[in-house]
């Protein structure tokens, strides 16, 4: 599973890349471990060149069987045979971990991997709201196939669902706006406007997340001020900025000239980690800096104990909301999945015996609320004060741009990746 999780983190970076290279200026925020999943669906049913280029371009092509002491369910028993009797990680003879190749029992090990993964995550989800809204919504005119239906039930923790896009393509729109409404608490509205959906749409893979989670330390309401954010070389606005100390784990990256904060949410188990470069004439120019060093490795190291350490902090940290929605179409084909796209070349087979079905739409939606309570809003600011003082606190002010991820601690799983320009 862990080869799983780097295949995630790297797609997830990926991804960025793809978002932001039109604009380097403009928030983000999207959840990469919902969009492998999803795709992850679709590579359940897909076969041929379709299933090869989703493996590529989301990394499953590098996804390995590696050994470990207790055994993995997600091999046949076979399979654990012949990983138990191969040579020991450095002895002569050693090898890397055998690939999986895209075939079927590729597929099939890749769909128990996100199953594990999934399953994990759903057991600690009393501590915080994750509301994960995967779906496939099909044409009713395009036949599932019933090993497909059982597969995304049983590994993917949902299921597609038939509606009826040629003859009542309104009806269809407000169903799928419906549910996703409801997974999302409400807080998701009108993922497809209308005229998005037609009555040429045979097959929209819809992808929503929710996410709601308490600091472990939270910040005083009476300690948030108005504050200068500093857009750009010439550009300022007023932010509310959240402010406390306390003993925070703090490093800072040479190589990228950025400090790295991890901010707990409550129990520990998921945290922020916030990447800010020093400030400079032009921020953006620092941001993008940083932003073409990150590699998954660096990613892993920088959060590493190597790195960052338990100081004394002085804590500025903007409120903010942030609801992203992306039509990935157009992103995936020029990340290079083309095939599932194109009703003449998409192989389906898989998820119908029809052989014109091909995908239409993917959706993604994201939204988060950051303030003093967390990732959801409590309360006005209180009174201005000034925490900021006392020279033996080391000082981290977010008070211009800057990345952040929130991960899941123990398997290292990236929920959210983002990108804050302008609070």
């Amino acid at each position: 599973m862990e080869s799983l999780i780097a295949a995630n983190s790297k797609f997830c970076f990926d991804l960025f890349q793809e978002i932001s290279k039109n604009d380097g200026a403009k928030n983000i925020f999207f959840c990469p471990l919902s969009l492998s999943a999803a795709l992850g669906m679709v590579r359940l049913g897909a076969r041929s060149e379709s299933a090869h280029q989703i493996d590529r371009v989301l990394h499953f092509d590098e996804l390995s069987q590696e050994k470990t002491k207790a055994p993995d369910p997600c091999l046949k028993y076979k399979e654990q045979e012949a990983l138990a009797d191969s040579p020991p990680e450095g002895q002569k003879g050693a090898t890397k971990p055998p690939q999986v190749e895209s075939s079927k029992d590729g597929n099939e090990l890749l769909s128990c991997y996100f199953g594990q993964l999934l399953s994990k995550l759903d057991r600690i989800k009393s501590d915080y709201t994750l509301s994960i809204a995967n779906r496939l919504y099909g044409e009713q005119e395009f036949p599932i196939c019933p090993e497909y239906l059982d597969g995304v039930i049983q590994f993917y923790h949902t299921t597609i669902e038939s509606v009826d896009f040629r003859k009542d393509t309104e009806k269809s729109r407000q169903k799928i706006n419906f549910w996703v409404e409801s997974q999302s608490q409400g807080k998701i509205k009108e993922l497809f406007s209308k005229n998005t959906i037609n009555n040429g749409t045979v097959l929209v893979l819809v992808n929503a997340v929710y996410f709601r989670a308490k600091w472990e330390k939270y910040f005083e309401v009476g300690n948030t001020v108005d504050a200068p954010f500093s857009l750009s070389e010439n550009e300022k606005k007023t932010v509310k900025m959240m402010n406390q100390k306390g003993m925070f784990k703090m490093g800072f990256i040479e190589e990228v000239n950025a400090q790295i904060l991890e901010m707990p949410y409550t129990k520990g188990k998921l945290s922020m980690f916030v990447l800010l470069p020093s400030p400079s004439a032009d921020n953006l120019k620092g941001l993008q800096e940083l932003e073409r060093n990150i590699t998954y490795e660096k990613i892993v190291a920088w959060s590493s104990p190597e790195y960052m350490s338990e100081k004394r902090v002085a804590v500025s940290f903007p409120q903010f909301t942030l609801e992203d929605s992306y039509d990935l179409n157009s992103i995936l084909q020029d990340m290079g999945i083309t095939d599932v796209f194109d009703g003449k070349k998409a192989d389906l087979t898989g998820i119908s015996p029809h052989p014109s079905l091909y995908l239409s739409k993917v959706v993604h939606k994201t939204f988060v609320e950051v303030d003093e309570n967390g990732t959801q809003a409590v309360g006005a600011s209180g009174a201005v004060g000034n925490v900021m003082s006392a020279p033996s606190w080391e000082t981290f002010n977010a008070d211009h741009p800057f990345l952040f991820f929130i991960r899941h601690n123990k398997n290292q799983t990236i929920f959210f990746y983002g990108r804050v320009c302008s609070p």
